[in-house]
């Protein structure tokens, strides 16, 4: 894994944390935005985060070209209505991918867990094929000392 790579794990980690500053922000939408990058797979849900989230950057940009009339109010509540319901799925959204994570988390801690119980077994059996050789020489010890 490049220095890179676990920076920008670092990086995401404090942004799920909800710890980050613009720049930092910034340097992920960079990072993730770069389309000729060969990505770990298990950075794909940030990857479709950050490139959803630029998406979106876009085209709050292109929509504000649109005028509305300064007389209409319920486009004004139509809009209200719409920010309010795509923060909700966007907040929803990062929810489920920080349980995903999570998830994810606890499936490898108890695959390296059992893996190192299964080590220690491997030890132990091991171990006690050896006792059997102590006995045996123990045995002749006796034998020899009578």
């Amino acid at each position: 894994m490049s220095e890179d790579q676990k920076h920008i794990e670092q990086l995401l980690q404090k942004y799920l944390e909800a710890q980050t500053s613009l720049e930092e922000e910034s340097q992920l939408h960079h990072f993730f935005g770069r389309a000729e990058q060969r990505l770990d797979p298990k950075l794909y849900w940030a990857r479709d985060l950050f490139v959803y989230r630029g998406h979106e950057a876009l085209a709050s940009v292109n929509s504000d070209k649109f005028k509305v009339l300064e007389g209409s109010n319920s486009i004004s509540y139509y809009r209200l209505a719409a920010a309010i319901a795509a923060l909700i799925v966007t907040s929803l959204g990062v929810y489920r991918l920080e349980e995903n994570y999570k998830e994810r988390r606890i499936k490898e801690t108890y695959t390296e867990t059992r893996k190192a119980f299964m080590m220690i077994a491997e030890q132990l059996e091991l171990a006690q094929e050896q006792t059997v050789y102590l006995e045996y020489i123990d045995q002749t010890m006796n034998k020899l000392l009578k």
